[in-house]
């Protein structure tokens, strides 16, 4: 027989008549930051439970409790309200099942009398009623932000604290969720300890109520501070490094040789290696800062920088004749390139980008909207090209790992829901708009982590958008921006992977990334001025030898990582040590191969050396090519060994010289940098006993360039 309680349960929404026998539960209460919390920590509503899209047993609820609302109706009214039962809450499916005291396919996740069990148990008793559901919790964080422990294996607990919408905070250590960034150097338990295994540094990302936060760890690279000359020359960089490198015990490496730095530069800078006149007269200067720093400068304005970072860029931009045809790339291309030439701000070129319009033959920057025409899916590419935030994940659901809401992506796509393809025109429209999945509602424009603009420019609303991403005080673009560049000059990014920028993936180096900001913002947005500044560092000019502490460290910059050259800059590199320029689609204006606007363009080399097809991300250029097939297409590709033979050795041997400056030349030429007097006594050895001298030196050359030294920038 049916009870009263039961049929008000059923007929009315629960919770508006109790009949006094249901009391509240606090002013504070709310179904959203109490009892859901409870059900994500268990794992209730995780993508292998109850989170998946369709459900598990018949219950499906929001991934990670992203849609409170919906979970409280799916587990309070769905099926009459039978998973909770106030005659007798102890017999409530949502208590039996996850205790497994009837059948439950996810197994027993808490026990009964368990500090979890109680909460529901309670709240079911009190009629398990919504609470005040507009309050949320708006941000989480941790009691202490960063836990310095002095030896491994060692443990410490930290202190998790939400703060709600309604301007409360409480103590959620004991309901909070917990991973750790690296499950090889630090644990952590479900209450937050955290047992740090090793020596280095990582994060515990922290996640309660839909908010996420993290926490930082680590033990020092060693028991001992370190001693250091902190002479600086004025540049905040290794400042805020060693500030860093100090916190954590981690000894530098010394400054790179005369040779790795002129090699290095000319590599990072213009793409190319130096020429041996070039070599020979840098190395015969007293090696000394302002000598750097003059190479530095006039790098900045070689031909060679503009191909590099027209390239760099082109390849962030995905300019390519698949998604905005050949007449369209080369437009674009072209375009591109004249504001790296010009030095054109790096903000201004976004604000063309963003705002462009008009015929793609014509207009370079309009060929940015051929990416797709769909919103959401410029939305996410905008996200991650100009500010190295991922949302993809937000399109169906809250994203898991990071700040972003559903409402957050359809509101950012909303920017671009009016901009249309006609033709071969870029337009706005007053038509198109995006509307939210769940809610059928039509998304209002709203920046990423900002404000929704007072005044809407409803001519074209992506104006708004342009001024908020290149606002002086934009918390993404510039520091997305600088952490690029930092990453192609140093090899690692202070935050990485450079486009997965969010609150539970923290820099390496704060400081250091926010004052490289600040720079870049105070210079107007000037990338010379970026690169200049980075590359004048003693920094960026220490050696790649590991000293035996910091052969440890892979994230705080005490030495220089070794940074496997890329696809064109490798080409390229060849075609400088031989002399022998490839010829590109029979295209003879093309010199180098970093000059190359379109990747559908035919190079079987480029494409065993990987160069980003640019129809994805090309942060990842393993993903490319390289590996056995580039060793191979090195040993055995007649291209390489026809360039080999092609001038460079006859011109060798015309000189009237000895083997050992023969040797020499080929050294300088190749590695830009004298052979050791063991290697010179070897090969002038070599040279003296082969009569073949003209396939001796081939040799040589091959067996150079076939090198680890060669194929990295170190």
């Amino acid at each position: 027989m049916t009870s009263i309680t039961q049929f008000i349960r059923i007929s009315l929404p629960l919770g508006i008549l109790c009949f006094g026998v249901v009391s509240g539960t606090g002013e504070s209460f709310s179904f959203a930051t109490d009892i859901l919390p409870i059900l994500t920590k268990a794992g209730c509503n995780t993508g292998e439970c109850h989170g998946a899209a369709t459900g598990q047993g018949g219950l499906r609820l929001s991934l990670l409790g992203y849609d409170p609302a919906d979970d409280y109706e799916q587990i309070t009214r769905e099926y009459s309200g039978r998973r909770v039962d106030l005659d007798d809450p102890a017999r409530s499916l949502i208590l039996q099942k996850p205790t497994k005291q009837v059948k439950h396919k996810g197994g027993r996740v808490f026990k009964i009398g368990s500090s979890d069990y109680q909460s529901i148990l309670k709240w079911i008793k009190r009629g398990a009623l919504p609470g005040k559901m507009d309050v949320r919790v708006s941000s989480v964080y941790s009691q202490p932000a960063e836990v310095r422990l002095s030896k491994p294996n060692q443990s410490a607990a930290i202190k998790v604290v939400a703060k709600l919408t309604d301007g409360s905070q409480r103590d959620v250590t004991d309901k909070a969720l917990y991973n750790s960034n690296d499950d090889g150097l630090a644990e952590v338990d479900e209450q937050g300890r955290i047992t740090v295994l090793g020596r280095g540094v990582t994060s515990i990302m922290i996640r309660y109520g839909g908010k996420v936060a993290a926490a930082r760890v680590g033990v020092p690279l060693r028991d001992d501070s370190v001693e250091r000359d902190r002479e600086m020359d004025g540049n905040f960089i290794d400042e805020k490094v060693l500030n860093e490198l100090d916190r954590w015990n981690i000894p530098v490496s010394t400054s790179c040789e005369q040779s790795e730095f002129f090699r290095r530069a000319h590599l990072d800078l213009i793409g190319r290696p130096p020429g041996v006149e070039a070599v020979t007269a840098f190395l015969s200067e007293v090696d000394s800062p302002l000598a750097r720093a003059a190479v530095v400068d006039e790098l900045l304005q070689h031909e060679g920088f503009v191909d590099l970072w027209t390239m760099r860029l082109a390849d962030l931009l995905l300019v390519n004749s698949k998604k905005q045809g050949p007449a369209g790339s080369k437009t674009y291309h072209r375009w591109l390139r004249e504001q790296v030439a010009t030095n054109t701000p790096v903000d201004r070129i976004a604000v063309q980008l963003l705002t462009s319009s008009g015929n793609i033959g014509e207009v370079g920057p309009a060929n940015f909207y051929r990416m797709t025409s769909d919103p959401r899916d410029m939305a996410e590419f905008v996200s991650r090209t100009f500010m190295g935030v991922r949302v993809a994940c937000a399109r169906c659901h809250n994203h898991p790992f990071d700040q972003w809401s559903m409402n957050d992506y359809y509101e950012f796509a909303a920017y671009f829901a009016h901009t249309a393809w006609e033709g071969n025109r870029i337009v706005i429209k007053n038509r198109g708009d995006v509307r939210h999945p769940k809610t059928k509602l039509v998304a209002l424009p709203k920046p990423l982590g900002g404000e929704r603009s007072r005044s809407v420019n409803k001519a074209d609303r992506r104006t708004d958008l342009a001024g908020w991403l290149t606002a002086p005080d934009n918390p993404y673009f510039a520091r997305a921006f600088v952490n690029r560049v930092w990453k192609h000059l140093v090899g690692r990014g202070i935050i990485e992977p450079v486009d997965d920028v969010r609150v539970t993936n923290p820099p390496s180096n704060s400081a250091l990334l926010n004052a490289l900001a600040d720079d870049f913002v105070q210079s107007g947005f000037d990338l010379r001025h970026l690169v200049r500044r980075i590359a004048s560092s003693q920094t960026y000019q220490r050696s790649s030898r590991v000293n035996g502490v910091n052969r440890h460290d892979e994230r705080f910059f005490s030495r220089a990582y070794l940074k496997p050259l890329s696809g064109q800059v490798l080409a390229d590199a060849i075609t400088k040590v031989t002399g022998q320029h490839d010829r590109f689609a029979d295209n003879l204006d093309l010199q180098w191969a970093t000059q190359i606007h379109d990747p559908q363009m035919e190079s079987y080399t480029l494409d065993v050396f990987g160069r980003c097809p640019r129809t994805d991300s090309c942060e990842a250029p393993e993903n490319f090519g390289g590996g056995l097939t580039q060793a191979l297409h090195f040993i055995n590709s007649e291209a390489v060994n026809r360039k080999i033979r092609g001038g460079v050795v006859p011109q060798i041997l015309q000189a009237n010289q000895t083997a050992r400056a023969r040797v020499q030349a080929v050294y300088l030429r190749a590695l830009s940098r004298y052979p050791s007097e063991t290697e010179a006594v070897h090969w002038e050895k070599q040279a003296g006993d082969i009569k073949a001298k003209a396939a001796f030196y081939e040799d040589l050359i091959w067996a150079l360039i076939n090198s680890r030294e060669f194929a990295f920038n170190h």
